[in-house]
């Protein structure tokens, strides 16, 4: 019994040890591994993890994988650029899934989110090439995704930055960041990445000021990750901070919407309501009125305008005369 919960703690430790490593070009030290490894309650010493390292880059199935740059001290690991661990139980329903999640994912995710998950990607495509039935349509013949709205390219995040903002936020660490034109650095404490399609937004804190801010992931210029624990990071809620509303950018006030929509454009509303607080009622012919509870940002003006001519706001009455006054200048223009 010793034996076998030896064998399987070993296992647990060398499976944590792969997924430690960065894919390369980027590498990892054996004692930044050992690091990583016991803040997540590995009980392993940093000889050991260099004797499994050694091992796994020496053994006939791992040597492949593991590699090791020995071109200076001390040595860097990572996972060779086009190896990766095969998925056991790949089946027919998996290599869907995946399949799916890659083609869901390709419009709304940086290219650099996207590479971790390709090695898992383009096993799900070799398992279809080898299942493939004679005479019949492909898998991807089959299934498509199409989303809605005018789709943007992701904003391109320089090379590396990615990384080093995941790991600062992985191991709860401050970072000094150089923020679009700024030449001198400014401390942050990382707390969230928030996707939001196009963009991702990092939520920090600024020094020792205790308010939030979001800032876009492709702004930053450079990183650099301090041994420094961010403050008050077991204390933060992601869920809580988006569900009062945080990322709706700019902040705005809760009002009381009332709107009139016409023709049809009410119809999508009854099965994709704007939240729980919403009302609809047909008040004559053609004409539907919508009551709902909503933070009044940016992002609900550009949806009110986006209905054009089939959207009338009734109140507030300031929402009413801006989207007026919007909609008038656009008219000059076109006039």
């Amino acid at each position: 019994m010793a034996g076998n919960a030896s064998i399987s703690n070993k296992t647990y430790r060398v499976i944590a040890l792969l997924q430690a490593l960065p894919r390369s070009p980027h590498k990892i030290t054996s004692n930044e591994i050992h690091q990583r490894l016991t803040s997540e309650g590995h009980d392993i010493t940093r000889r050991s993890i260099e004797r499994y390292l050694k091992e796994l880059s020496e053994s006939q199935a791992f040597g492949a994988l593991v590699q090791c740059d020995d071109k200076a001290m001390p040595y860097g690991w990572s996972v060779a650029q086009k190896q990766n661990l095969s998925i056991p139980g790949m089946d027919a329903q998996m290599a869907a899934t995946w399949d799916l999640v890659a083609r869901y994912l390709t419009p709304l995710m940086a290219k650099d989110v996207l590479d971790k998950l390709e090695p898992v990607f383009n096993e799900a495509r070799k398992w279809f090439e080898r299942h493939r039935p004679m005479g019949k349509r492909y898998w991807s013949d089959k299934v498509a995704y199409v989303p809605r709205g005018f789709h943007l390219e992701p904003a391109r995040v320089s090379a590396g930055i990615a990384d080093q903002v995941y790991d600062a936020l992985y191991r709860n660490r401050q970072m000094n960041i150089w923020y679009k034109d700024k030449d001198e650095p400014h401390l942050v404490h990382p707390y969230a990445l928030v996707d939001r399609g196009a963009v991702r937004y990092l939520v920090v804190r600024f020094w020792n000021y205790k308010d939030y801010r979001h800032l876009a992931l492709h702004r930053l210029r450079k990183v650099h990750v301090l041994d420094d624990e961010v403050e008050g990071a077991s204390t933060f809620d992601l869920d809580t901070y988006l569900q009062e509303g945080n990322m709706n950018l700019p902040y705005g006030d809760s009002i009381n919407l009332v709107m009139r929509l016409y023709g049809r454009a009410a119809d999508h509303l009854y099965e994709t309501p704007v939240n729980e607080t919403q009302t609809l009622k047909e008040i004559e012919p053609d004409v539907t009125e919508l009551r709902v509870q909503v933070q009044n940002t940016e992002e609900l003006r550009w949806w009110v305008l986006g209905l054009g001519a089939n959207v009338e706001v009734v109140k507030p009455v300031k929402l009413r005369n801006q989207i007026k006054l919007e909609l008038g200048r656009g008219f000059e223009r076109y006039a």
